[in-house]
Formats: structure tokens, C-alpha cells, sequence
């Protein structure tokens, strides 16, 4: 005996695709409070942190701020050389021609201090957007474990005009 339920259900399910989506009913929203959830595709994608992941992120921030920490002070004291160098040396005038003369010192620390600091603006340019882009991930991954500990809150939908969760 073939009972009337499995006879629809065969049928829906060899009819064409167009006629299945064609049969399909919404019914409509409930008034008064109700409730949202995300729907299946957002929450099957969205990565699920854990408290590793933040400890990851948390370090990897703090190596890049220590590499930011790392070269100003390397910054710092190439400016330093190359104004301590600086100062070993003299602007001459002579006719015709217009020099900058220094003694052994401060040919060896403009040089020196000059490349340690251009070096260094290189390396703070860098490490400073890298602290940004990880406290952006860091950041994220806090919001992401702080809404899916917290959910949803009660509020008042200005759109629909009711309660929802």
C-alpha cells in the first residue's frame, strides 16, 4: 500500500526545479515581539574564534608595536650621529666654488647616522601600518567573540515597529 504522503513526496521530488520553488508558501511575519537569527549561510561562514586566536592576536600585536618601539630608537640615534657628525664639519666659501668640508669624524657619522635614520623612517612607516592592520584583526576577532557571547539585544525596530531580539 502506497499511502498518499509518499506519493506527494515522490512527486515533489522528481518534479523540475521550477515547479519545487513555484509551491513553496512564506507566511507572513507575525505581529508583536519576534525573534531574528542570522541566517544559516552567514553562521556556517563566519570563522569561529577562539581564545587562542585572540592570544595570537594579542602577541602579534605586541611584537609589532615592539618592532615600531624598535626602530624610533633606531631613528632617534641615527639623528643623533648624524648631528653629532654634523657638527665636526664646515661650510667653506671660495670663490668660484662652495664646500662642506668635515674632519674624520664627521665623515664617518653623517654617513652613518644618516642611513641608520633613513633606514629606521623605512622600517617605522612599515612596522606602523602592520601595528594597524593587526590591531584591526585583533579588534575584530574581540567584537566577534563579544557577539556571539552576548547575542543580540532586546531593541525596538524602527522599521518593522515592533520588539525584536
Amino acid at each position: 500500500m502506497i499511502s498518499l504522503v509518499s506519493v506527494a513526496a515522490w512527486t515533489w521530488a522528481v518534479a523540475p526545479a521550477s515547479a519545487q520553488q513555484t509551491q513553496a508558501v512564506q507566511a507572513p511575519p507575525p505581529s508583536g515581539v519576534i525573534t531574528t537569527a542570522p541566517s544559516q549561510t552567514y553562521a556556517s561562514s563566519a570563522p569561529a574564534y577562539t581564545q587562542y586566536d585572540l592570544e595570537e592576536a594579542r602577541e602579534r600585536s605586541r611584537r609589532t608595536r615592539v618592532a615600531l618601539i624598535a626602530t624610533s630608537a633606531v631613528f632617534g640615534v641615527g639623528v643623533i650621529i648624524a648631528g653629532i657628525g654634523a657638527s665636526q664639519c664646515e661650510w667653506i666659501t671660495q670663490p668660484g666654488t662652495d664646500e662642506y668640508r668635515c674632519n674624520n669624524a664627521g665623515d664617518v657619522m653623517v654617513p652613518l647616522g644618516g642611513t641608520l635614520a633613513g633606514l629606521a623612517a623605512i622600517g617605522m612607516i612599515t612596522s606602523g601600518a602592520m601595528l594597524g592592520v593587526r590591531n584591526r584583526a585583533k579588534r575584530e576577532i574581540e567584537r566577534d567573540m563579544r557577539r556571539r557571547y552576548y547575542g543580540t539585544r532586546f531593541h525596538w525596530d524602527i522599521d518593522s515597529g515592533r520588539f525584536v531580539f
